[in-house]
This record gives C-alpha cells, structure tokens and sequence, in this order.
C-alpha cells in the first residue's frame, strides 16, 4: 500500500492510500509492489491465494499504526455476481453489526459519481432523502418522461429491461378529477358478489411488487397528480410516509398502508398480490406496509386546470421546477444518459435529523446555523418551517456531499463549504419557498426581499465566495432567483411558488 500525497491544489496536500497490486515503490533502495502487501495480509487471515476477502474500515493509531478490519467471504465455494452493487449489498451483510453502525458516516461517501450525470444530481439526492417527490412546470418538459429514465438507468446498459419500452420498476397511473378517495390507487372492498372482495389499486398492486424485488428502486409515477385534490385520494399514503423510521442498519419500516385482517377476503388478497412466499407472509403478519425501495414522483402543472397543494402535502414532498427547455436535447440518444443507479444511489438509509447528526455534526450545525437565519424571516407567517422540514433539509445536505466532482474537470473537486451552500439553496427552493404564497396583505415586497437578504447572507456564510462576482463561473442561485420572479408576480396582487 502506497501513501500518496495529492498535488492539485483542490486537495490542498490530502493524502489518499493507493491500493493496487500493480503500485511499485522503492523504499532503502529495494523495489515493492502492493502485491507483497496482498500476500503478507493473506498469510495473515491464513488464506489461500484464491480466496476471497475484502478490507471494510481503516483506523489510524497513535499516527503511526494503520489498522484494517476485513471479512473473509467464503474460501471453500466460488460464486458470481450480476454486477457490482449485487456483490457489495451481499458482502455488506457480512460485516459484524455493530461495525455496521461506525460505518454508516462512510456509506455516505461511496457513490460513484464518475458514472452519474452531474444535471441528474437534485432528482437522485432529493429522492434518497424522502423517497416523495413532486415535478413541477409547464406542458411537455418531459417531467414523467424523466420519471421512467431514472427507473431505465436503474439496469445494465442495452440490458433487456433497459431496452423496454416500460421498465418493470416503473409504473405511470393517469390521476382523474373525479377521484376524492383512495378507491382508484389502493383499492376498496366489494361486496356486490354477496361475500366481500377487495378490488385493488394500481398503487398497491405496485406495492407488492416492489416487495419482491427490494434491491431494486421502484419507481410510481402520478401523472398529472393535482387533477384531484391530492389529500383526499392520496390520504393514506401522506400519513404512512410519515411514520417511516430507520433502525441501526439503515433498514426502514412503515406503518401498513392496508391493515391486516382476519377475514377471508384479505388473505384472499395477498395471494392475489403476489406469489412470493415470503412476501406474502409478511402481508399476513404485518399488513401491507411501504417497501424502502419505493419511490412515488407525481408530476404537476399549474394552471387554472388544476388544484392547488395544500401544505400538508408540500410538507411531505421535495419539489423541483423543470421550466427548463433545451430544444436541441434528445436528439442524439433515445434514452437519457443519467448512468448507472442503484439501491446505494437512490435508497436513503436515514429518515430523521438524528440519524445522520452525530456522523456530520459540523456539517448539520451549518445548515441548522442557516435555518436560523431563514426562519427568524418567517416569524409571524404561515410559512415557518418546523422539525420535518429540518430533518429534510439535513438529509438533503448530507446526500450531496459525495458529490462534489467539478463538471468538466476529472481531477479537481469543490470545498465542501460550497457543495453545503449550493445543496442549502437548493432545498430552500423545494422546501421552504413552495410553501409561499398569497395576496399583499401575506405576502408583501418588504418580506420578500428581507427573505431574500437573509437567504443571500446565509449562503454566503457559508461559502463566502459562492457569489464572487469576479469569478466568470459565479454560482446562480436558484432560491434567490426564485425569489425575484415571485415579487414580479406580486404586481398583480398575488404571488405564489407555483404560478
């Protein structure tokens, strides 16, 4: 193993460890390679050469002692992988549990950024952070079209499901202005036969099948989804999405979307679900909760067509505007080339403040320095955040700090101060400036632009450069941006987010 001290000013002298067995280096005049290393760690766990091991965490003692814990996966029998992330979530439940829990602030930093494109970056960290998520502008941006492409790159390239038309883990349901109960998505019990028959939704048939396949990202796309009002027939899932907690490994639970019932027709109904065994039982036991790999992306156009969201639903979703038209994009491929995603990639293994706090104290002190700031403007307005909006806004924050790669630009990184400020912005335009709306009597120019001031110093505390006017790349906010076409709106007497 090689120690290496970094030259590119971006990683100001970091040193990183060079692990290959192809590293030469000289050392009092003799030449070592890594694979000397390689043996000497082999004969230590008393190995063969063809067995397989993998080193999980380093820790450095008394710094000059490097110290490395590593599992043995199976010396006696050989075994394939699909891919990658197949290999890693099956090594990752041999790892001892409680060295699982020390593990989790680096879980954080194993995306492979290289492969993902930077523009997708807001959609994949808004959903690892709540797996809800709302798509908003005008007609034909390509909001659900982008829906199905994040569930396509979740397969191998010019794989069979990568090729169709529809991906398995994707599913569009048409929302109808008739519907004011959950009936159409989750289901309802008939009783037109004589004996009751639960009637299932397209949501929870969805459900099922994302429980049998839990490696896999599912993603439900609600097209259209403020053609009926969204409380009242998406009711079930805003509470249950609530109740989501994670337990010491990262595994979330929820309470059931459907009861379990001793009737008939409800063992009926999960036989009709699924075919998997396991599955079902777990339909039996607990009822029919949400699966962690369930994603739900509604898309949204505001016109006078639609209704508007209350703040219980934006409370519980991430937003992102796609106003933006490229005329020239998706003429050159047919799909779009986001890169490989996956369970690690999309899947959050956190779900409150708490569970990320202690591992990114400094990190979750900023952006709550930040809140502060934010919130002291929304004094007196309906528009305060409150402890669900903290805890997404720290889960947002911290999903973004793997990525921190300078597009067009291999070797260089940003300052994590910048990467915590743009992910800052961000979220105060899907979490905080969604919620705003009114005539002058709510919403005046005065509070606008004290709104905006605050929002401007509290990035710039945070990265003091991220607004250099110097800097021919300056950074564009998009809350502060946001912000301006807000008050143009207000000159004719209302104002809002959305239209």
């Amino acid at each position: 193993m090689v120690l290496v001290k970094e030259n590119s000013d971006s990683h100001s002298g970091r040193k990183s460890i060079k692990y290959s067995d192809k590293n030469l280096y000289k050392y009092s005049h003799e030449q070592f390679s890594n694979q000397i290393f390689i043996n000497q760690a082999r004969a230590s766990l008393g190995l063969s050469k063809d067995a397989c091991w993998f080193i999980y965490n380093f820790e450095i003692y008394n710094q000059d002692e490097l110290h490395m814990s590593a599992v043995i996966v199976d010396e006696g029998k050989s075994v394939t992988y699909n891919n990658s992330s197949e290999r890693r979530n099956e090594w990752i439940k041999l790892i001892p549990s409680e060295d699982k829990i020390n593990l989790k602030q680096n879980s954080y930093q194993e995306i492979n950024q290289e492969i993902i494109s930077i523009p997708y970056r807001p959609y994949i960290t808004a959903i690892k952070s709540k797996p809800f998520l709302l798509l908003a502008g005008i007609s034909g941006t390509g909001k659900s079209r982008i829906v199905r492409e994040l569930a396509r790159a979740c397969w191998d390239y010019e794989s069979e499901e990568y090729e169709a038309q529809k991906p398995r883990n994707f599913e569009m349901v048409q929302v109808k202005p008739n519907w004011h109960d959950s009936s159409e998505l989750i289901g309802y019990v008939s009783r037109v036969s004589g004996n009751p028959v639960f009637v299932a939704g397209d949501f929870l048939k969805f459900v099922a099948k994302a429980w049998e396949n839990p490696e896999v990202p599912y993603f439900l796309c609600l097209d259209e989804m403020n053609l009926a009002p969204v409380e009242q027939y998406f009711a079930e899932y805003l509470s249950v999405v609530e109740s989501r907690k994670a337990d010491a490994e990262g595994n979330i639970t929820t309470d059931p979307i459907l009861k379990k019932s001793k009737e008939d027709w409800y063992r009926v109904l999960t036989g009709e679900l699924t075919d998997d065994d396991d599955v079902r039982n777990r339909f039996l036991e607990d009822g029919i909760c949400l699966p962690q790999n369930l994603i739900v992306v509604g898309t949204v156009n505001m016109d006078e067509t639609t209704f508007s969201f209350s703040r219980k639903v934006l409370d519980r979703a991430m937003t992102i505007e796609m106003n933006e038209v490229d005329l020239e994009g998706g003429l050159d491929s047919r799909h779009e080339m986001i890169g490989k995603l996956g369970k690690a990639e999309l899947i959050g293994t956190a779900v409150e403040g708490v569970d990320v706090y202690a591992a990114y104290k400094d990190v979750c002190d900023t952006a709550i320095a930040y809140l502060k700031k934010v919130n002291d403007q929304l004094e007196g307005t309906p528009f305060k955040i409150a402890y669900r909006t903290r805890n997404e806004v720290l889960l947002y924050v911290v999903n973004n700090l793997p990525y921190n790669k300078i597009e067009g630009d291999e070797e260089s990184t940003y300052k994590e101060e910048f990467v915590v400020a743009r992910a800052l912005d961000e979220i105060t335009n899907m979490k905080i400036l969604s919620r705003i709306e009114g005539d002058e009597s709510k919403v005046s120019k005065d509070f606008l632009n004290s709104l905006k001031d605050a929002i401007h110093d509290g990035l710039e505390e945070v990265f003091e450069d991220i607004f250099d006017e110097e800097d021919e790349d300056v950074y564009k906010s998009v809350s502060l941006a946001k912000l301006d076409e807000m008050m143009k709106r207000l000159d004719s007497g209302y104002t809002s987010f959305w239209s």
